[in-house]
């Protein structure tokens, strides 16, 4: 039931010759059977249910809606016949699907165009993908002819989907260059302003010009005047500056005395402190001399404990006043700096890659021959590489040239390679196929992180992954899954080798 897997009829064979030949359906046309799938499972007794599905009893709407649970699921239903009949009679118990098959019936009944009729009008109220999963499930007349309906109604809505964003897009970018015209429009009229403004300031400025020339042809005789009066005018200055240097080197001479005299004045200050702080310890030690007689001798030892102990205490809180750190005591340790919570204790035990012996796992060979490893998958979180790869190019044109790449990287290696790009259903992805290579998009609101974790936790341990990113929380997921990781770089350089 996958996209690229040819139909299967009741009993499993494929691709028999008298057998309906169906077209690939998308997953999601058919998110109704598959979350039936999901409660099936549920209702399954514990023994019915086959190992490879456990893990999905445990998961709920939203675990069960990821890609890497969908595909395990349409697996399930393509390889298992008991989860296949159980998945059937939980969706067939559903009220809609008893109306939807009816509504089938009765325009196989009439002819014409009333199965096309039937089939738009499920495309206009949502209803494609609950048809595409009762034609499945029920497998009425002309089936076949149905899905073939619903799979060309689907691509169709995409398409419309697709030209109406490229719509926008080609809108969104009329305006953006009508709004380049209208700037630069707006700009040209003032640049046109600024050229008649500055021309008529050169014009007053020729004109002041020559009235300044005119006026000084006849000033000769003020000119002389006004110099004769500015030398006497600097002479007195200079006079007066003399009379200021002396006046300053006065005020210089008692700022140094006054200076002087404040200095003294501290350290009579600072004598009679010490003066006083000697007479307070003499008076102190008298004291104790008096108790020291009155009541037996302390213990050296204790007192020696206790002015250390003072001491130290002096010094700790001199280093808070002046704000530098405390230093550590002996035998006390900090106290711990608060850490993220730790992941799992340690790597799940998964089948290792292949590492030839004596080569380092950053050198390039020793990256190919990992590579190489017999059944191995390789998991790339596709926006971390294509943007450090293509960082000018627009999104889409990362996306596909990261896939033709992953592609012939495919076809090179031999090796199962899945891609995880952001956004499934973000308006205006189309969807990508590429031979040998399995792209997957996460769903809206999802991020791609989660999704690349998915796919490693959904590998059997039997299976050796590598996964290519490098974002430090998916790098650290998927080595808690035991899988082996390899930077956007490393890749890259493999790739191009």
């Amino acid at each position: 039931m996958t996209e690229d897997t040819p139909a299967v009829d009741d009993t499993g064979a494929e691709g028999e010759e008298d057998g309906p030949v169906l077209p690939p359906i998308p997953d999601a046309l058919l998110a109704p059977l598959l979350d039936s799938a999901g409660e099936a499972l549920r209702r399954l007794p514990p023994v019915e249910v086959p190992p490879a599905a456990r893990r999905l009893r445990s998961f709920d709407r939203r675990g069960l809606s990821t890609p890497a649970a969908r595909h395990q699921l349409r697996t399930l239903l393509e390889e298992n016949e008991a989860v296949l009949v159980a998945t059937v009679a939980v969706f067939k118990a559903r009220p809609e699907v008893a109306e939807l098959t009816g509504a089938w019936d009765l325009a196989m009944a009439a002819g014409g165009d009333a199965p096309v009729a039937l089939v738009r009008e499920a495309a206009a109220d949502g209803r494609l993908p609950l048809l595409a999963s009762v034609l499945i499930a029920g497998l009425p007349d002309s089936f076949e002819f149905g899905l073939g309906l619903v799979v060309a109604m689907a691509a169709t809505a995409e398409g419309e989907r697709e030209a109406a964003a490229r719509s926008r897009e080609a809108t969104a970018g009329q305006r953006a260059a009508e709004e380049a015209a209208r700037r630069a429009e707006s700009a040209r009229a003032g640049s046109e302003a600024e050229v008649a403004r500055l021309e008529t300031a050169l014009r007053e400025e020729r004109q002041a010009r020559r009235d300044r020339d005119q006026e000084a042809a006849g000033s000769d005789a003020r000119r002389t005047g006004l110099e004769t009066a500015l030398a006497e005018a600097q002479g007195q200055v200079a006079a007066a500056e003399r009379q200021a240097a002396t006046a300053a080197q006065r005020a210089a001479d008692a700022e140094g005395r006054a200076a002087d005299a404040e200095r003294r004045a501290a350290e009579s200050e600072r004598r009679a402190a010490d003066a006083e702080r000697r007479a307070a310890e003499s008076e102190r030690r008298a004291a104790e001399s008096e108790r020291a007689v009155s009541t037996p001798v302390a213990d050296p030892d204790a007192l020696q404990g206790l002015a250390h102990a003072a001491e130290e205490l002096a010094t700790r809180l001199r280093r808070l006043a002046d704000g530098s750190p405390q230093p550590q005591r002996p035998g006390h340790s900090a106290p711990p700096a608060p850490s993220k919570p730790p992941r799992r204790s340690s790597p799940r035990r998964r089948a290792p890659v292949r590492l030839p012996p004596g080569m380092q796992k950053d050198d390039p060979a020793a990256i190919e021959a990992m590579i190489r490893t017999p059944g191995l998958a390789v998991i790339v979180d596709g926006y971390n590489v294509s943007m450090l790869a293509w960082p000018s190019a627009l999104v889409a044109e990362q996306r596909e040239r990261l896939c033709d790449a992953l592609a012939e990287f495919q076809l090179r290696f031999r090796c199962e390679v899945t891609v995880v790009f952001d956004g499934a259903e973000v308006p205006g992805v189309r969807p990508m196929r590429r031979r040998g290579l399995r792209i997957v998009f996460s769903a809206a609101g999802q991020e791609a992180d989660e999704v690349v974790v998915g796919e490693v936790m959904f590998r059997p341990d039997d299976v050796p992954v590598i996964v290519v990113s490098s974002d430090r929380e998916v790098r650290a997921g998927a080595e808690s899954e035991g899988a082996t990781v390899l930077t956007a770089d490393e890749l890259l350089a493999l790739m191009r080798r």
